[in-house]
């Protein structure tokens, strides 16, 4: 078991170990500097990771929608003029290999990078887009009224499962807004000719990782080429933050198994959630410190005391 490390140690000086030994030093710069960053599939993808979300994907979308989504030329579904096309949330428990998407050391070090060991997965999403004129609007997802604190509460990594490029809709960030620690107003909001010209898009070949700062402005341009922009999004929370999905209590024990203690935190085991009484405050707040002592003797890093 590795020596427990101090919570400034946890804070600081451990991720950026992590980073150095996976060669994540540029991107964790880039980071730190324009407020996001991409990563190629050669280092993000592992073991075809992506190619493998993209098929789960396709198949649970024809599970839930009766049809297999054409990647090249749509499907009628998805040619509703819409800024992200058909959504489809609540993927982790569907298929392991969101599991692996979580887990994928890559991402966790540049989301502990930013938001601390304690950070949890608030939602696991998939979005398939098509053919639209619609931009979906800069903002930031902290979702707190400016000034934003500048530290990051929130992070999310966003695999693209088919090519990021202007003509594909790919995410448009503002470079370097996570500093100002503020929302986007009025005409900064908006995208393309008359709006904000500091907006970017993302170039990234099918299996790259986007990774961004909470506070970050983003937004997405609309697609124009014919056929199917994919990407999975995964949203990271420090886990005092309310999550999207609520995974307390629901993750099967075989997935649980499966998988490092760290999983149970990123998926919101060490969490104390609303109690109703005493008793119930000591059942919860238990059961959570449960799943924090296993992950602390597994790691050696020690996170916030459970109450």
């Amino acid at each position: 078991m590795a020596e427990t490390t101090s919570a400034s140690d946890s804070s600081f000086g451990r991720p950026w170990d992590e980073i150095n030994d996976l060669g994540l030093q540029r991107y964790a710069k880039d980071l730190d500097a324009r407020g996001y960053c991409v990563i190629p599939p050669e280092i993000a993808s592992p073991n075809g990771l992506a190619e493998r979300m993209l098929e789960a994907c396709l198949d649970i979308a024809e599970r839930r929608n009766g049809k297999r989504p054409d990647l090249d030329r749509g499907r009628p579904e998805s040619q509703i003029d819409s800024p992200v096309g058909d959504t489809m949330k609540a993927l982790l428990l569907e298929d392991p290999v969101f599991e692996e998407s979580l887990m994928n050391p890559v991402l966790l070090a540049l989301a502990t990078y930013l938001c601390g060991y304690d950070v949890v997965l608030s939602s696991l999403t998939s979005f398939m887009k098509g053919p639209g004129t619609t931009r979906f609007r800069l903002h930031t997802d902290t979702q707190l009224p400016s000034p934003l604190p500048k530290q990051a509460l929130v992070c999310k990594g966003i695999y693209a499962l088919t090519d990021f490029n202007r003509d594909n809709g790919s995410t448009a960030f503002v470079p370097s807004s996570h500093k100002w620690c503020r929302n986007p107003v009025r005409r900064e909001t908006s995208i393309g000719e008359g709006g904000n010209d500091r907006a970017v898009p993302v170039d990234a070949p099918a299996g790259s990782l986007v990774v961004f700062h909470g506070n970050t402005w983003h937004g997405a341009y609309d697609r124009v080429a014919p056929g199917l922009r994919v990407s999975v999004h995964l949203l990271m929370v420090r886990s005092l933050l309310r999550a999207t999905e609520d995974f307390i209590g629901r993750i099967p024990q075989e997935a649980l198994d499966r998988n490092p203690p760290r999983f149970a935190i990123l998926t919101q085991q060490g969490v104390v959630p609303g109690y109703i009484d005493k008793d119930d405050e000591r059942a919860k707040v238990a059961r959570a410190q449960k799943f924090v002592s296993a992950y602390e003797q597994d790691s050696g890093v020690q996170l916030p005391a459970k109450r």
